[in-house]
């Protein structure tokens, strides 16, 4: 059996747990982030929040989509003897990651985050060397809170700021668009579900927003619902991929939007429909003079859905 097998995806391990199910009690003496276990495995064990290290430890290492950034030990370059043997693919990389080293003086064990594939190393860096890798375990449906935090984590979280110049934001890659389904109804609509708005495209929503719904400023992600502004029947399959073509919304917020009862001008402004009473609005806990954050990516999209929400107000009046 295969040592990714004998690991569960979004588990928690101490370098003791891990001693104890790969039967390597060497392990327990491993202080570094790095540790070569067979030919043909590496264990990366990696910090994300480096509190109390020296400089030259804050390394630039970081899920951005499917790719996982890594600054190797400040002893490597790119043609070091076991980096080269990760580059050409005779040992492949176990990750293993936890936001930070202790809680309250107590030591956190870490996530396993699946094996790593080489991608490219940025020129010009060495001692460490910075690569990047794709993650071939990346899980888009996870409801991990673990992984998720750490699928989003970025060092602006901590006022840092990455010195890396290779950016894969926005980068969908082929295994990810095949994986990538249509929400079905239960997924779309279950109130208590994370799968809702499904896989990449529901943690790039909850990125942009900050996992809060703007007009309410709940941050519970896990009722949170990622919709499509112009919904998914009427977009291009560029547009049902576009993070611009998301908001994240409380599930009594995102059930106006959904049927049009509320909208939003391209200033962020509120619009609320002639079918929707004051009273009914602070029922709900909305505020009716809300304004929410927008981009200019974001404006042809509300300015599709503001249409839809006229022609319904429109047939309202009529009748």
């Amino acid at each position: 059996m295969s040592i990714h097998h004998l690991l569960e995806l979004g588990n928690k391990y101490s370098k003791k747990d891990l001693s104890e199910v790969l039967g390597r009690p060497d392990l327990l003496n491993v202080r570094e982030g790095i540790y070569h276990i067979d030919e043909s495995t590496t264990f990366l064990f990696v910090d994300l929040e480096k509190e109390g290290k020296e400089e030259r430890f804050h390394f630039d290492d970081f899920f951005e989509e499917d790719f996982f950034h890594w600054d190797s030990q400040t002893t490597q370059h790119i043609n070091s003897p076991r980096i080269q043997e990760i580059v050409t693919g005779k040992r492949t990389p176990y990750l293993f990651v936890r936001v930070h080293k202790k809680t309250k003086s107590i030591t956190n064990p870490f996530i396993y985050c699946g094996r790593l594939d080489y991608v490219e190393y940025e020129r010009g860096t060495s001692k460490p060397v910075h690569i990047v890798f794709q993650s071939r375990d990346y899980d888009d449906l996870t409801t991990n809170d673990d992984l998720i935090e750490i699928y989003l984590w970025k060092p602006s979280k901590v006022g840092g700021i990455t010195r890396t110049s290779i950016s894969k934001v926005g980068v969908v890659s082929e295994r990810r668009t095949r994986n990538y389904t249509k929400p079905n109804e239960t997924e779309r609509k279950g109130l208590v579900t994370s799968r809702v708005g499904q896989g990449y495209y529901r943690q790039q929503i909850l990125q942009m927003w900050d996992n809060t719904c703007p007009v309410t400023g709940c941050n519970l992600s896990s009722i949170l619902i990622s919709s499509h502004i112009v919904p998914w029947s009427e977009s291009t399959d560029v547009e049902r991929l576009d993070v611009n073509n998301g908001i994240l919304l409380s599930p009594n917020v995102d059930s106006l939007f959904d049927k049009h009862l509320i909208s939003f001008e391209d200033s962020g402004r509120m619009l609320i429909s002639n079918k929707i009473s004051d009273f009914i609005l602070s029922s709900l806990g909305i505020d009716k003079s809300v304004t929410i954050k927008t981009t200019e990516e974001m404006k042809p999209y509300l300015g599709r859905h503001r249409r839809k929400f006229n022609e319904f107000n429109l047939q309202f009046i009529s009748e």
